[in-house]
Protein backbone atom coordinates (compact mmCIF):
# COMPACT_ATOMS: atom_id res chain seq x y z
CA UNK A 1 0.00 0.00 0.00
CA UNK A 2 2.75 2.38 0.96
CA UNK A 3 4.60 1.89 -2.22
CA UNK A 4 1.42 1.81 -4.39
CA UNK A 5 1.25 6.02 -2.80
CA UNK A 6 4.33 6.77 -3.41
CA UNK A 7 4.26 5.56 -6.96
CA UNK A 8 0.97 7.50 -7.51
CA UNK A 9 2.49 10.37 -6.15
CA UNK A 10 5.47 9.83 -8.63
CA UNK A 11 3.16 9.92 -11.59
CA UNK A 12 0.97 12.72 -10.37
CA UNK A 13 3.98 14.84 -10.03
CA UNK A 14 4.60 13.74 -13.65
CA UNK A 15 1.72 14.88 -15.22
CA UNK A 16 2.31 17.99 -13.19
CA UNK A 17 5.69 18.47 -14.90
CA UNK A 18 4.14 17.92 -18.09
CA UNK A 19 1.64 20.73 -17.45
CA UNK A 20 3.99 23.37 -15.95
CA UNK A 21 5.58 23.76 -19.55
CA UNK A 22 3.55 22.66 -22.47
CA UNK A 23 6.20 24.30 -25.09
CA UNK A 24 8.76 22.01 -24.19
CA UNK A 25 6.62 18.61 -24.46
CA UNK A 26 5.58 20.05 -28.18
CA UNK A 27 8.98 20.52 -28.82
CA UNK A 28 10.42 16.92 -27.72
CA UNK A 29 7.33 15.55 -29.35
CA UNK A 30 8.27 16.88 -32.91
CA UNK A 31 11.75 16.44 -32.32
CA UNK A 32 11.23 12.82 -31.38
CA UNK A 33 8.86 11.90 -34.27
CA UNK A 34 11.69 13.38 -36.80
CA UNK A 35 14.26 11.79 -35.25
CA UNK A 36 11.99 8.74 -35.88
CA UNK A 37 11.30 9.70 -39.62
CA UNK A 38 14.98 10.35 -40.70
CA UNK A 39 16.25 7.63 -38.71
CA UNK A 40 14.03 4.80 -38.65
CA UNK A 41 12.55 5.43 -42.30
CA UNK A 42 14.43 4.89 -46.09
CA UNK A 43 11.95 7.90 -48.04
CA UNK A 44 14.47 10.51 -47.57
CA UNK A 45 17.13 8.55 -48.41
CA UNK A 46 16.22 5.77 -50.61
CA UNK A 47 18.35 3.53 -52.73
CA UNK A 48 22.28 2.85 -52.37
CA UNK A 49 25.94 4.57 -53.27
CA UNK A 50 28.49 2.56 -55.02
CA UNK A 51 32.21 2.35 -53.87
CA UNK A 52 34.56 -0.36 -54.97
CA UNK A 53 32.29 -1.63 -56.97
CA UNK A 54 29.67 -2.66 -53.34
CA UNK A 55 26.28 -0.79 -53.15
CA UNK A 56 26.22 0.76 -49.56
CA UNK A 57 22.54 1.77 -48.20
CA UNK A 58 21.78 6.06 -48.67
CA UNK A 59 20.86 6.67 -45.49
CA UNK A 60 24.92 5.36 -43.74
CA UNK A 61 25.92 9.10 -45.31
CA UNK A 62 23.26 10.33 -42.52
CA UNK A 63 24.97 8.68 -40.51
CA UNK A 64 28.32 9.88 -40.74
CA UNK A 65 26.78 13.40 -41.23
CA UNK A 66 25.80 13.17 -37.85
CA UNK A 67 28.83 11.92 -36.74
CA UNK A 68 30.92 13.95 -38.04
CA UNK A 69 28.78 17.38 -37.00
CA UNK A 70 28.58 15.54 -32.92
CA UNK A 71 32.56 15.16 -33.27
CA UNK A 72 33.29 18.85 -34.19
CA UNK A 73 31.00 20.29 -31.56
CA UNK A 74 32.71 17.98 -29.11
CA UNK A 75 36.23 19.22 -29.80
CA UNK A 76 35.11 22.90 -30.29
CA UNK A 77 32.72 22.89 -27.30
CA UNK A 78 34.44 25.16 -25.09
CA UNK A 79 34.94 27.55 -28.51
CA UNK A 80 31.06 27.51 -29.18
CA UNK A 81 29.60 30.22 -27.12
CA UNK A 82 26.83 31.32 -29.39
CA UNK A 83 23.89 28.70 -27.89
CA UNK A 84 21.73 31.65 -26.50
CA UNK A 85 21.77 33.38 -29.32
CA UNK A 86 18.44 34.62 -30.72
CA UNK A 87 19.11 33.79 -34.12
CA UNK A 88 20.97 29.90 -33.49
CA UNK A 89 17.87 28.07 -33.11
CA UNK A 90 16.41 30.03 -36.27
CA UNK A 91 19.52 29.19 -38.07
CA UNK A 92 19.42 25.29 -37.07
CA UNK A 93 15.38 25.98 -38.58
CA UNK A 94 16.57 27.15 -41.53
CA UNK A 95 19.44 24.01 -41.95
CA UNK A 96 16.90 21.32 -41.51
CA UNK A 97 14.28 22.99 -43.59
CA UNK A 98 16.81 23.81 -46.54
CA UNK A 99 18.41 19.94 -46.41
CA UNK A 100 15.05 18.51 -46.54
CA UNK A 101 14.45 20.46 -49.72
CA UNK A 102 17.80 19.66 -51.50
CA UNK A 103 16.74 16.05 -50.58
CA UNK A 104 13.79 16.75 -52.04
CA UNK A 105 14.41 18.06 -54.96
CA UNK A 106 17.36 15.56 -55.55
CA UNK A 107 14.30 12.79 -54.99
CA UNK A 108 11.22 14.32 -56.94
CA UNK A 109 13.08 17.03 -59.11
CA UNK A 110 13.93 14.85 -61.69
CA UNK A 111 17.96 16.25 -62.02
CA UNK A 112 19.07 14.92 -65.32
CA UNK A 113 23.01 16.06 -64.02
CA UNK A 114 24.71 13.77 -62.03
CA UNK A 115 27.31 15.67 -60.69
CA UNK A 116 24.43 18.58 -59.66
CA UNK A 117 22.36 15.16 -58.24
CA UNK A 118 25.24 14.53 -55.77
CA UNK A 119 26.07 17.94 -55.31
CA UNK A 120 22.42 18.61 -53.82
CA UNK A 121 22.44 15.37 -51.99
CA UNK A 122 25.46 15.71 -49.99
CA UNK A 123 24.90 19.26 -48.93
CA UNK A 124 21.22 18.31 -48.35
CA UNK A 125 22.82 15.68 -45.69
CA UNK A 126 25.13 18.32 -44.05
CA UNK A 127 22.71 21.02 -43.42
CA UNK A 128 20.07 17.93 -42.26
CA UNK A 129 22.98 16.79 -40.08
CA UNK A 130 24.03 20.46 -38.74
CA UNK A 131 20.49 21.23 -37.85
CA UNK A 132 19.48 18.11 -36.06
CA UNK A 133 22.05 17.57 -34.69
CA UNK A 134 22.44 21.24 -32.65
CA UNK A 135 18.59 20.80 -31.58
CA UNK A 136 19.88 17.61 -30.10
CA UNK A 137 22.38 19.31 -28.17
CA UNK A 138 19.78 22.83 -27.56
CA UNK A 139 17.51 20.16 -26.18
CA UNK A 140 20.26 18.29 -23.94
CA UNK A 141 21.20 21.56 -22.57
CA UNK A 142 17.49 22.98 -21.73
CA UNK A 143 16.99 19.31 -19.74
CA UNK A 144 20.45 19.97 -18.26
CA UNK A 145 18.69 23.09 -16.69
CA UNK A 146 15.77 21.30 -15.43
CA UNK A 147 16.96 18.22 -13.76
CA UNK A 148 16.41 14.34 -14.52
CA UNK A 149 13.52 14.04 -12.94
CA UNK A 150 11.89 16.29 -14.97
CA UNK A 151 13.79 15.36 -18.21
CA UNK A 152 12.79 11.60 -17.45
CA UNK A 153 9.08 12.90 -17.36
CA UNK A 154 8.94 15.07 -20.67
CA UNK A 155 10.86 12.16 -22.21
CA UNK A 156 8.48 9.40 -21.74
CA UNK A 157 5.50 11.63 -22.19
CA UNK A 158 6.85 12.80 -25.42
CA UNK A 159 7.47 9.19 -26.36
CA UNK A 160 3.96 8.31 -26.10
CA UNK A 161 3.12 11.51 -27.68
CA UNK A 162 5.24 10.98 -30.86
CA UNK A 163 4.47 7.36 -31.15
CA UNK A 164 1.12 8.29 -31.75
CA UNK A 165 2.11 10.79 -34.19
CA UNK A 166 3.60 8.68 -36.07
CA UNK A 167 0.80 5.71 -36.13
CA UNK A 168 -1.59 8.50 -37.52
CA UNK A 169 1.61 9.34 -40.48
CA UNK A 170 1.41 5.12 -41.32
CA UNK A 171 -2.77 6.13 -42.46
CA UNK A 172 -1.38 8.92 -44.88
CA UNK A 173 0.20 8.27 -48.68
CA UNK A 174 3.60 6.99 -48.73
CA UNK A 175 6.16 8.97 -49.47
CA UNK A 176 4.04 12.24 -49.37
CA UNK A 177 2.88 12.28 -45.86
CA UNK A 178 6.08 11.71 -44.75
CA UNK A 179 7.70 14.73 -46.82
CA UNK A 180 4.99 16.99 -45.51
CA UNK A 181 5.49 16.01 -41.64
CA UNK A 182 9.58 16.54 -42.05
CA UNK A 183 8.79 19.98 -43.57
CA UNK A 184 6.36 20.94 -40.70
CA UNK A 185 8.16 19.45 -37.86
CA UNK A 186 10.80 21.81 -37.61
CA UNK A 187 8.71 25.04 -37.32
CA UNK A 188 6.80 23.32 -34.95
CA UNK A 189 10.07 22.89 -32.91
CA UNK A 190 11.41 25.84 -33.55
CA UNK A 191 8.40 27.94 -32.32
CA UNK A 192 7.61 25.94 -29.17
CA UNK A 193 11.42 25.11 -28.27
CA UNK A 194 11.97 29.22 -28.14
CA UNK A 195 8.89 29.24 -26.08
CA UNK A 196 10.00 26.36 -23.98
CA UNK A 197 13.58 28.68 -23.69
CA UNK A 198 11.89 31.63 -22.44
CA UNK A 199 10.16 29.79 -19.60
CA UNK A 200 12.93 27.85 -18.20
CA UNK A 201 15.46 30.29 -18.81
CA UNK A 202 13.46 32.89 -16.93
CA UNK A 203 13.96 31.70 -13.26
CA UNK A 204 18.01 32.04 -12.23
CA UNK A 205 17.24 28.69 -10.73
CA UNK A 206 17.46 27.04 -13.96
CA UNK A 207 19.54 29.30 -16.18
CA UNK A 208 22.53 27.08 -17.69
CA UNK A 209 26.07 28.16 -18.54
CA UNK A 210 28.73 25.82 -19.78
CA UNK A 211 30.92 25.01 -16.99
CA UNK A 212 34.85 25.47 -17.21
CA UNK A 213 35.73 22.39 -15.47
CA UNK A 214 38.15 19.96 -17.02
CA UNK A 215 36.45 17.46 -18.75
CA UNK A 216 37.43 13.96 -19.17
CA UNK A 217 37.08 11.45 -21.96
CA UNK A 218 34.66 8.65 -21.54
CA UNK A 219 36.85 5.81 -22.78
CA UNK A 220 34.42 3.44 -21.43
CA UNK A 221 30.86 4.88 -22.15
CA UNK A 222 32.73 5.95 -25.64
CA UNK A 223 33.46 2.14 -26.00
CA UNK A 224 30.10 1.02 -25.44
CA UNK A 225 28.18 3.22 -27.64
CA UNK A 226 30.59 2.27 -30.69
CA UNK A 227 29.48 -1.33 -29.52
CA UNK A 228 26.18 -0.77 -29.64
CA UNK A 229 26.01 1.86 -32.62
CA UNK A 230 27.52 -1.52 -34.49
CA UNK A 231 24.94 -3.43 -33.61
CA UNK A 232 22.21 -1.02 -34.72
CA UNK A 233 23.78 -0.65 -37.98
CA UNK A 234 23.80 -4.18 -38.81
CA UNK A 235 20.21 -4.18 -38.49
CA UNK A 236 19.37 -1.30 -41.05
CA UNK A 237 21.97 -3.46 -43.39
CA UNK A 238 19.57 -6.15 -42.56
CA UNK A 239 16.39 -3.99 -43.55
CA UNK A 240 17.83 -2.19 -46.15
CA UNK A 241 18.11 -5.27 -47.65
CA UNK A 242 15.31 -7.13 -46.87
CA UNK A 243 12.94 -4.42 -46.51
CA UNK A 244 12.51 -1.90 -44.20
CA UNK A 245 11.45 -2.55 -40.47
CA UNK A 246 7.25 -2.38 -41.00
CA UNK A 247 5.57 1.13 -39.47
CA UNK A 248 3.62 -1.17 -36.83
CA UNK A 249 6.27 -2.57 -35.21
CA UNK A 250 7.96 0.91 -35.16
CA UNK A 251 4.89 2.25 -33.28
CA UNK A 252 4.62 -1.32 -31.21
CA UNK A 253 8.77 -0.37 -30.01
CA UNK A 254 7.81 3.20 -29.50
CA UNK A 255 5.16 2.76 -27.23
CA UNK A 256 6.84 -0.29 -25.57
CA UNK A 257 10.02 1.54 -24.88
CA UNK A 258 7.78 4.57 -23.39
CA UNK A 259 6.08 2.20 -21.24
CA UNK A 260 9.17 0.11 -20.15
CA UNK A 261 10.71 3.33 -19.50
CA UNK A 262 7.67 4.70 -17.08
CA UNK A 263 7.36 1.09 -15.16
CA UNK A 264 11.61 1.89 -14.58
CA UNK A 265 10.42 5.45 -13.06
CA UNK A 266 7.93 4.40 -10.88
CA UNK A 267 9.03 0.91 -9.28
CA UNK A 268 12.74 0.26 -9.96
CA UNK A 269 13.36 4.17 -9.77
CA UNK A 270 15.62 4.70 -12.29
CA UNK A 271 19.23 2.99 -11.41
CA UNK A 272 20.88 3.91 -14.33
CA UNK A 273 22.79 0.80 -13.84
CA UNK A 274 20.02 -1.67 -14.16
CA UNK A 275 18.95 0.25 -16.95
CA UNK A 276 21.40 -0.13 -18.95
CA UNK A 277 22.87 -2.72 -18.56
CA UNK A 278 20.33 -5.29 -17.24
CA UNK A 279 17.55 -4.36 -19.09
CA UNK A 280 18.18 -1.86 -22.09
CA UNK A 281 20.60 -4.15 -23.42
CA UNK A 282 19.57 -7.48 -22.53
CA UNK A 283 16.15 -6.74 -24.31
CA UNK A 284 17.74 -5.90 -27.57
CA UNK A 285 20.00 -8.77 -27.20
CA UNK A 286 16.91 -11.23 -26.85
CA UNK A 287 15.19 -9.64 -29.90
CA UNK A 288 18.51 -10.17 -31.85
CA UNK A 289 18.44 -13.50 -30.61
CA UNK A 290 14.87 -14.34 -31.35
CA UNK A 291 15.47 -13.22 -34.81
CA UNK A 292 18.81 -15.14 -35.03
CA UNK A 293 17.07 -18.60 -34.51
CA UNK A 294 13.61 -17.80 -36.79
CA UNK A 295 16.17 -16.86 -39.41
CA UNK A 296 14.21 -13.92 -40.24
CA UNK A 297 15.41 -10.65 -38.91
CA UNK A 298 12.38 -8.43 -39.49
CA UNK A 299 9.81 -10.58 -38.12
CA UNK A 300 7.69 -9.18 -35.92
CA UNK A 301 8.82 -10.60 -32.18
CA UNK A 302 12.53 -9.84 -33.01
CA UNK A 303 11.61 -6.60 -34.17
CA UNK A 304 9.33 -5.21 -31.85
CA UNK A 305 12.00 -5.67 -29.15
CA UNK A 306 14.73 -4.71 -30.75
CA UNK A 307 13.46 -1.31 -31.79
CA UNK A 308 11.71 -1.46 -28.38
CA UNK A 309 15.09 -2.11 -26.43
CA UNK A 310 17.02 1.01 -28.27
CA UNK A 311 14.12 3.03 -27.82
CA UNK A 312 14.43 2.61 -24.09
CA UNK A 313 18.24 3.21 -24.10
CA UNK A 314 17.84 6.25 -25.57
CA UNK A 315 15.04 7.54 -23.68
CA UNK A 316 17.19 6.02 -20.48
CA UNK A 317 20.56 8.09 -21.44
CA UNK A 318 18.55 11.20 -22.17
CA UNK A 319 18.06 11.51 -18.01
CA UNK A 320 21.81 10.31 -17.48
CA UNK A 321 22.67 12.83 -19.86
CA UNK A 322 21.13 15.47 -17.60
CA UNK A 323 21.74 13.89 -14.47
CA UNK A 324 25.71 14.35 -15.57
CA UNK A 325 25.02 17.81 -16.87
CA UNK A 326 23.13 19.29 -13.37
CA UNK A 327 24.34 16.80 -10.52
CA UNK A 328 27.44 16.41 -11.83
CA UNK A 329 28.60 19.77 -13.80
CA UNK A 330 29.46 18.42 -16.96
CA UNK A 331 29.62 20.79 -20.29
CA UNK A 332 26.38 20.15 -21.94
CA UNK A 333 27.95 20.23 -25.20
CA UNK A 334 30.43 17.33 -24.14
CA UNK A 335 27.62 15.01 -22.76
CA UNK A 336 25.36 15.60 -25.28
CA UNK A 337 27.74 15.35 -28.31
CA UNK A 338 30.75 12.78 -27.29
CA UNK A 339 28.26 9.49 -26.63
CA UNK A 340 26.21 10.57 -29.95
CA UNK A 341 29.83 10.70 -31.57
CA UNK A 342 30.30 7.41 -30.95
CA UNK A 343 26.90 6.15 -30.93
CA UNK A 344 26.44 7.44 -34.81
CA UNK A 345 29.74 6.29 -35.82
CA UNK A 346 29.61 2.71 -34.65
CA UNK A 347 26.28 2.65 -36.47
CA UNK A 348 28.02 3.82 -39.74
CA UNK A 349 30.51 1.25 -39.39
CA UNK A 350 28.33 -1.25 -39.01
CA UNK A 351 25.66 -0.89 -41.68
CA UNK A 352 28.87 -0.11 -43.96
CA UNK A 353 30.58 -3.72 -42.89
CA UNK A 354 26.65 -5.04 -43.03
CA UNK A 355 26.23 -4.27 -46.45
CA UNK A 356 29.76 -5.48 -47.28
CA UNK A 357 29.24 -9.05 -46.13
CA UNK A 358 25.61 -9.39 -47.70
CA UNK A 359 27.03 -8.88 -50.72
CA UNK A 360 30.64 -10.61 -50.42
CA UNK A 361 29.40 -13.57 -48.71
CA UNK A 362 27.74 -16.62 -50.84
CA UNK A 363 24.12 -16.90 -51.63
CA UNK A 364 22.79 -19.78 -49.49
CA UNK A 365 24.84 -18.89 -46.83
CA UNK A 366 22.68 -17.96 -44.13
CA UNK A 367 23.81 -14.14 -43.53
CA UNK A 368 20.79 -13.70 -42.08
CA UNK A 369 21.25 -15.44 -38.78
CA UNK A 370 24.84 -14.54 -38.97
CA UNK A 371 24.19 -10.82 -38.87
CA UNK A 372 21.59 -10.87 -36.14
CA UNK A 373 24.81 -13.47 -34.27
CA UNK A 374 27.24 -10.34 -35.21
CA UNK A 375 25.06 -7.72 -33.83
CA UNK A 376 23.96 -10.02 -30.59
CA UNK A 377 27.56 -10.23 -29.92
CA UNK A 378 28.62 -6.41 -29.91
CA UNK A 379 25.47 -5.62 -27.79
CA UNK A 380 26.72 -8.62 -25.14
CA UNK A 381 29.97 -6.27 -25.72
CA UNK A 382 28.79 -3.93 -24.91
CA UNK A 383 26.81 -4.99 -21.80
CA UNK A 384 30.42 -6.17 -20.69
CA UNK A 385 31.96 -3.01 -20.47
CA UNK A 386 29.75 -2.09 -17.94
CA UNK A 387 31.26 -2.21 -14.23
CA UNK A 388 30.03 -1.00 -10.42
CA UNK A 389 32.35 2.12 -11.04
CA UNK A 390 29.82 3.54 -13.62
CA UNK A 391 28.08 5.56 -10.92
CA UNK A 392 31.02 6.80 -9.43
CA UNK A 393 32.65 7.94 -12.43
CA UNK A 394 29.94 9.13 -14.09
CA UNK A 395 30.20 6.43 -16.46
CA UNK A 396 33.72 8.16 -17.26
CA UNK A 397 32.99 11.98 -17.12
CA UNK A 398 34.18 12.61 -13.99
CA UNK A 399 36.71 11.90 -11.56
CA UNK A 400 35.81 9.32 -8.83
CA UNK A 401 34.68 10.71 -5.44
CA UNK A 402 33.60 13.80 -7.19
CA UNK A 403 30.33 15.40 -7.04
CA UNK A 404 28.61 12.59 -8.65
CA UNK A 405 29.35 10.63 -6.10
CA UNK A 406 25.83 9.72 -4.68
CA UNK A 407 25.93 7.11 -2.20
CA UNK A 408 25.29 9.10 0.64
CA UNK A 409 22.30 10.91 2.50
CA UNK A 410 23.79 14.73 1.64
CA UNK A 411 23.97 14.19 -2.11
CA UNK A 412 20.89 12.86 -1.90
CA UNK A 413 19.37 15.40 -0.51
CA UNK A 414 21.27 17.72 -3.10
CA UNK A 415 19.71 16.12 -6.33
CA UNK A 416 16.35 16.04 -4.53
CA UNK A 417 16.64 20.01 -4.07
CA UNK A 418 17.79 20.75 -7.75
CA UNK A 419 15.42 18.79 -8.89
CA UNK A 420 12.78 20.24 -7.14
CA UNK A 421 13.89 23.84 -6.97
CA UNK A 422 14.12 24.02 -2.82
CA UNK A 423 15.53 27.03 -1.58
CA UNK A 424 18.96 26.78 0.22
CA UNK A 425 16.87 27.40 3.48
CA UNK A 426 14.35 24.24 2.49
CA UNK A 427 17.73 22.27 1.51
CA UNK A 428 19.44 22.86 4.89
CA UNK A 429 15.81 21.59 6.92
CA UNK A 430 15.46 18.67 4.12
CA UNK A 431 19.21 17.41 4.95
CA UNK A 432 19.04 17.94 8.47
CA UNK A 433 15.37 15.94 9.26
CA UNK A 434 17.01 13.20 6.63
CA UNK A 435 19.81 12.52 8.80
CA UNK A 436 17.57 12.29 11.89
CA UNK A 437 17.25 15.57 13.82
CA UNK A 438 13.63 16.56 15.27
CA UNK A 439 12.02 20.05 14.21
CA UNK A 440 13.37 21.28 17.69
CA UNK A 441 17.16 20.06 16.45
CA UNK A 442 16.79 21.86 13.46
CA UNK A 443 15.52 25.06 14.68
CA UNK A 444 18.34 24.97 17.43
CA UNK A 445 20.90 24.32 14.63
CA UNK A 446 19.64 26.91 12.14
CA UNK A 447 18.50 29.60 14.88
CA UNK A 448 14.82 29.89 13.78
CA UNK A 449 11.97 28.95 15.42
CA UNK A 450 10.35 25.61 15.47
CA UNK A 451 7.31 27.23 13.62
CA UNK A 452 9.48 28.15 10.62
CA UNK A 453 11.09 25.19 10.23
CA UNK A 454 7.50 23.89 10.64
CA UNK A 455 6.76 26.19 7.35
CA UNK A 456 9.45 25.10 5.24
CA UNK A 457 8.69 21.41 5.82
CA UNK A 458 5.43 22.08 4.32
CA UNK A 459 6.91 24.02 1.34
CA UNK A 460 9.20 20.71 0.71
CA UNK A 461 5.92 18.33 1.20
CA UNK A 462 4.44 20.17 -1.59
CA UNK A 463 7.08 20.38 -3.83
CA UNK A 464 7.59 16.56 -3.50
CA UNK A 465 3.91 15.27 -3.29
CA UNK A 466 4.93 13.86 -0.01
CA UNK A 467 2.74 13.75 3.37
CA UNK A 468 5.25 13.22 6.29
CA UNK A 469 8.58 13.14 7.60
CA UNK A 470 8.36 9.38 7.01
CA UNK A 471 7.69 9.38 3.65
CA UNK A 472 10.20 12.17 2.85
CA UNK A 473 12.78 10.36 4.28
CA UNK A 474 11.73 6.98 2.42
CA UNK A 475 11.55 9.53 -1.13
CA UNK A 476 15.25 10.52 0.05
CA UNK A 477 16.10 6.90 0.86
CA UNK A 478 14.97 5.78 -2.39
CA UNK A 479 16.45 8.37 -4.65
CA UNK A 480 20.25 7.61 -2.76
CA UNK A 481 19.96 4.07 -3.40
CA UNK A 482 19.27 4.97 -7.25
CA UNK A 483 22.33 7.07 -7.27
CA UNK A 484 24.32 4.69 -5.29
CA UNK A 485 26.80 2.15 -6.90
CA UNK A 486 26.55 -1.01 -4.21
CA UNK A 487 22.74 -0.61 -3.33
CA UNK A 488 22.91 -4.39 -4.16
CA UNK A 489 25.76 -4.77 -1.23
CA UNK A 490 23.90 -2.51 1.32
CA UNK A 491 20.51 -4.51 0.95
CA UNK A 492 22.35 -7.48 1.39
CA UNK A 493 24.18 -6.19 4.27
CA UNK A 494 21.11 -4.40 5.69
CA UNK A 495 18.98 -8.03 5.36
CA UNK A 496 22.27 -10.28 6.91
CA UNK A 497 22.13 -7.35 10.19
Amino acid sequence: MERARYRQSDLRRMVLGVRAIPSLFIALTSYKLLAVLLFMETFLLPGTFDVGGLAFPACTLLFLACALVCLAFAILFRRLTFHDRGWYLGLLTACLLLGLFLLLLRELGGIGNTALAAACRGLGIALVAMGLIGAHIEEARIMGALGMTQTLTFGVSAAFAASLLYLALTLLPMPQGRWAAAFVLPLVFAASFWRAQQEVYRSPRTRYEEPEAKVLVPYRFIATSVAQGIAAGLLVALACAGGQFSPAWNVAGYLLAAVLTLATMLVCKLDFNRSVYQIGFPLVGLGLLCAGIAGAPLGAPGAVMQVTGFLYLDLVLWGLGSYLIKNCRQPATWVAACPTTSLMAGRTLGAVLGAALLQLLPAGFGWNTLLCAAAFCFVMAALLLSNAANLRTGWGFVRPGGPDDGANAHRACQIVAEDFSLTQREFEVLRRIVEGESRADVAEALFIAPNTVKTHLHSIYAKLDVHNVRDLRAYVDNRRRSFSPSSENEEILENDA
